[in-house]
């Protein structure tokens, strides 16, 4: 796994649990087609950071096969099972999040703004933080309306939807008004959303 080109957007959600649970998101880009297991690595530290934030790696499995060399929109979730009060220890709450890619690095700060976002059936949250108002809900104030213009672009109303399996054989089309759905084959539940 390698850094991506770069990040375009972050955004953070807390989710309503006990303790409560933080999503962080993000979109960025790759240099071609054909990138594949977007994630968002935690840094982990001896000492705790002096600002609080917490830096993630935006990285991606380069293509094995043939790619086309344009800049393809990815994107990537993580969940920290952890109180964002109490994040680096009693009374030391996170601040924010970096996330960095190779080109480029941004920050998402926490603060009252961040949505808080009800469970997902028993506890398991989907891997990206819809809100219960809609896709226009979706912002943050570091993006410059980054996750908001790209919800605007990719609403999944009218788009073709393609449910499936981990594991299963998928075509290597890239089609921007499709949305692809993943499923785990044990447990049936949704392992992560993406469009292309």
């Amino acid at each position: 796994m390698v850094r991506i080109y770069d990040v375009q957007s972050a955004a953070l959600a807390i989710l309503k649990s006990n303790p409560p649970q933080i999503v962080v998101s993000a979109i960025g880009r790759t240099v071609s087609t054909g990138w594949t297991n977007p994630t968002l690595g935690a840094w982990y530290y001896l000492v705790p950071p002096r600002d609080g934030i917490q830096d993630f790696d935006f990285t991606a499995d380069e293509p094995t096969g043939i790619s086309l060399p344009v800049l393809t929109p990815i994107t990537a979730s993580t969940l920290i099972s952890r109180d964002p009060a109490n994040y680096w220890g009693k009374g030391k709450p996170l601040v924010g999040v970096r996330i960095h890619a190779r080109t480029n690095s941004l920050e998402e700060m926490l603060d009252a703004k961040v949505q808080a976002f009800a469970d997902v059936d028993e506890g398991w949250p989907m891997p990206w933080p819809f809100p219960t108002g809609g896709w226009e809900t979706l912002s943050g104030p570091s993006t410059g309306g980054g996750l908001k213009a790209a919800a605007a672009l990719h609403s999944p109303l009218g788009c073709v939807l393609r449910v499936y399996h981990t594991g299963d054989a998928l075509t290597k089309d890239y089609r921007l008004d499709r949305y692809n759905v993943e499923l785990s084959p044990s447990t049936e539940r949704i392992v992560r959303i993406w469009y292309g």
